[in-house]
């Protein structure tokens, strides 16, 4: 399941429906049973009862996915019903009727007006639910056709739209230059920093290696001989590493769009090594997980895989579009990359190694995330996927192109 509210309780989008992880308030209130990460099972609010819970502020912090929902959601009258005799609220009613109109479910907007208009004569209009002016529905929706699509397709159309409007307000300034020899000369600077950005990249995924010994395995040595467990692990994450850097190299010589195959075929590169040493099963080298997962300590749970088709055919979509700035986009894939997981490992190499393929065609210098910066970089993406507040991640890698930009020029 995924967050996707930044107030005192959480959404979660599961299959069509936007529930409430929290007690039910009042006594009778209808629990339907979840799937969870790790296959737990979360006892949450049925639709119906969840509608009759949102308050305004709620409902406006988390108006990508309420307003997602609603687009989609159909309830049957009798659930409806006993909902409303539970929770007697037409202001709720009549707020999510203005909304669900907004998105274009008319037909749902009609059973929320009629049940509030059963609890009260008075007509809430949309200066007192506040839709419209306190509650801005995304323009994203309200101009989208309806029925197409499903909850969590619309609320990534949603997401990536606003993160892209954000970052594009930091990420301002871009290199124009995009001919042979400005490339050739980014992708020199690229080769020379390999050993640091492997060694950092490997790092900053809890792998524990000396420097210098990432370095010799990156230039082609062979392992010494009596080596921990632990250490042979993490140099095998540094060469798997370095393969799919030097693939990242070669991509960026065109300027093919990033694909799925693209993206499994980098994922191979990272885990080829580990098939072959047999750690690592060869049937998951060119597929997506299959099984929910958490991000222990971390706020962001990444959606169910049961999603991920869909959400990965718009990540590619997203990707091939010209019509956003190539420095924004590639902020904005490597951020949508993380949020959606596809992988149960490797995400986050996956997904820099994406965002310098895309710096590099847009003119920019390789940029690399250093270990001693984690907490900062990962708390920076933590607040954008959760927080929908992306300027501290635009802002920290903004500033990496400025410092590689600079430690170019002086080489």
């Amino acid at each position: 399941m995924h967050h996707a509210s930044a107030s005192n309780y959480t959404l979660a989008l599961h299959d069509e429906f936007v529930l409430q992880l929290r007690p039910a308030l009042r006594e009778g209130a209808a629990i339907i049973v979840v799937h969870g990460p790790s296959d737990s099972r979360i006892p949450v609010l049925a639709p119906c009862d969840l509608l009759l819970t949102l308050d305004e502020p709620e409902v406006n912090a988390g108006i990508e996915s309420v307003a997602a929902w609603l687009r989609h959601l159909v309830v049957r009258t009798p659930d409806l019903e006993r909902a409303v005799a539970r929770y007697p609220r037409p202001v709720v009613l009549h707020r999510l009727a203005d909304i669900a109109k907004e998105v274009g479910n008319r037909s749902l907007a009609r059973m929320l007006d009629a049940s509030a208009q059963s609890v009260s004569a008075r007509y809430s209009s949309p200066s007192r639910t506040g839709v419209g002016t306190r509650i801005i529905v995304p323009a994203t929706l309200r101009t989208a056709p309806v029925g197409e699509g499903s909850t969590w397709e619309d609320a990534q159309r949603v997401r990536l739209e606003r993160q892209t409007l954000d970052i594009a307000k930091i990420v301002a300034d871009e290199a124009t230059s995009a001919s042979r020899a400005a490339r050739r000369a980014l992708l020199t600077f690229a080769r020379r920093a390999k050993a640091h950005d492997t060694y950092h990249n490997t790092t900053l995924e809890g792998y524990k290696i000396p420097r210098g010994l990432s370095d010799a395995i990156v230039n082609g040595d062979p392992l010494p001989a009596g080596q921990s467990e632990e250490t042979i692990r993490a140099a095998m994450a540094v060469q798997r590493y370095a393969r799919a850097f030097d693939l990242v190299v070669s991509l960026a010589r065109r300027d093919d769009p990033i694909t799925r195959s693209v993206i499994l075929d980098l994922y191979e590169a990272l885990f080829r090594p580990s098939v072959d040493a047999g750690l690592v099963d060869a049937g998951t080298l060119r597929s997506w997980r299959t099984s929910n997962v958490s991000l222990r300590g971390w706020r962001h749970v990444p959606p169910n895989h049961r999603k991920l088709r869909e959400l990965l055919i718009g990540f590619e979509t997203y990707a091939a579009r010209t019509d956003v700035r190539r420095a924004v986009r590639a902020c904005v894939i490597h951020l949508e990359f993380v949020t959606v997981h596809p992988f149960l490992d490797g995400n986050g190499r996956v997904a820099r190694l994406l965002l310098n393929l895309e710096f590099v065609r847009a003119g920019l210098p390789w940029v690399t995330v250093r270990e001693d910066e984690r907490m900062p970089f990962f708390r920076a993406i933590e607040r954008a996927q959760v927080d929908g507040d992306s300027r501290d991640y635009a802002k920290f890698l903004w500033l990496a192109v400025q410092n590689a930009r600079r430690e170019m020029s002086s080489a």
